[in-house]
């Protein structure tokens, strides 16, 4: 967890935007960075360095694929993955960099993706009846103007679904092509499983074979990473201020609500502790943690956070099937 031990926060909104911008590491890191590592050359020394893997007989580049499910975190371990990499720096209009980061917004089709890469690059030129294939071409050539050697695009199944108004063979293609365009560029998308489904409708198969998968797994109760989380959900309640009584399970009551989702247990931790902070509560209690959960999810019945001992609670839900 990246933390200033000698930063002391003493008002309420300081300990609200300290915990709000906290990441918590699950080891998920170094796995994400082994694979991201394999799209790129070495130096003499072994490390990375920016420039991207070219196959010798065809001049492509490859790709990595990052899924997980809504709300497992990828946004989040991807952005906090780029930031640690010491050679990928992004590139905006107002800073030079060799990545170019881009989330998809959930209307977009293949066209607008190209002018929004147009747009983040510095092209002001793009005409409205510009068709995609053209807007693509020339987003290619502009990686290699503006010094970009790697693609990242998150939420990358919203240009793969079909409906009116969209080429989904065309939105695989033009995925494809940003790795064989001539500037060489690694590409990293990332999105839902759906996001495989979708590549892999290609006949030929040529797109889904360039990319290597890399899967979010969900945290497992007694594994490292949930060690892990436990680590990083004690230290914030301590820099804000909170006791967290171990008796009380919070950590394994907080991983089990969520089914382990990393993004969706790392939201629901600092909503609890969030809500100890402004109602200045000097330590975490169950029955105001279920009140937090229960927001949302209507009338649910038992929830982990049940005033009981957590090993009554958790075998009365698997026995109603909480955990399948």
């Amino acid at each position: 967890m990246n933390e200033t031990v000698s930063l002391n926060l003493e008002t309420i909104p300081e300990k609200l935007a300290w915990l709000e911008e906290r990441y918590w590491r699950f080891g998920q890191d170094d796995v994400l960075s082994g694979y991201l590592e394999d799209l790129f050359e070495v130096d003499d020394d072994g490390r990375m360095t920016s420039s991207p893997r070219c196959d010798p007989l065809t001049g492509e580049t490859s790709g990595l694929m990052l899924l997980g499910g809504s709300g497992d975190g990828k946004t989040a371990l991807l952005n906090r993955t780029l930031r640690a990499n010491p050679v990928l720096t992004e590139f905006t209009k107002n800073q030079p960099g060799n990545t170019l980061f881009i989330t998809v917004p959930p209307e977009a089709t293949i066209k607008k993706l190209a002018e929004i890469i147009l747009g983040k690059t510095g092209y002001e030129k793009v005409d409205p009846r510009m068709r995609a294939a053209d807007a693509w071409e020339i987003s290619r050539h502009r990686f290699g103007l503006v010094g970009i050697k790697t693609v990242v695009i998150d939420e990358c199944h919203h240009i793969l679904r079909s409906g009116t108004g969209r080429d989904v063979p065309a939105a695989i293609q033009s995925l494809k092509h940003i790795m064989q365009c001539e500037s060489g560029v690694a590409l990293v998308i990332a999105g839902v499983p759906t996001l495989r489904d979708a590549i892999m409708s290609e006949p030929s198969g040529e797109t889904y074979r360039r990319f290597t998968e890399c899967y979010l797994p969900k945290i497992p109760l007694g594994s490292n990473s949930a060690r892990l989380f436990g680590v990083n959900f004690t230290r914030s309640a301590e820099k804000v201020g909170v006791k967290v009584d171990v008796d009380d399970a919070f950590v394994e009551r907080i991983l089990f609500a969520e089914h382990g989702r990393v993004g969706r247990s790392v939201k629901l931790g600092k909503e609890i502790l969030r809500n100890a902070v402004i109602r200045k509560r000097v330590a975490l209690e169950l029955e105001h943690a279920e009140h937090i959960f229960r927001k949302g999810k209507g009338d649910i019945g038992v929830t982990p956070f049940h005033p009981t001992s957590w090993g009554t609670v958790k075998r009365e839900l698997e026995a109603i099937g909480w955990g399948q």
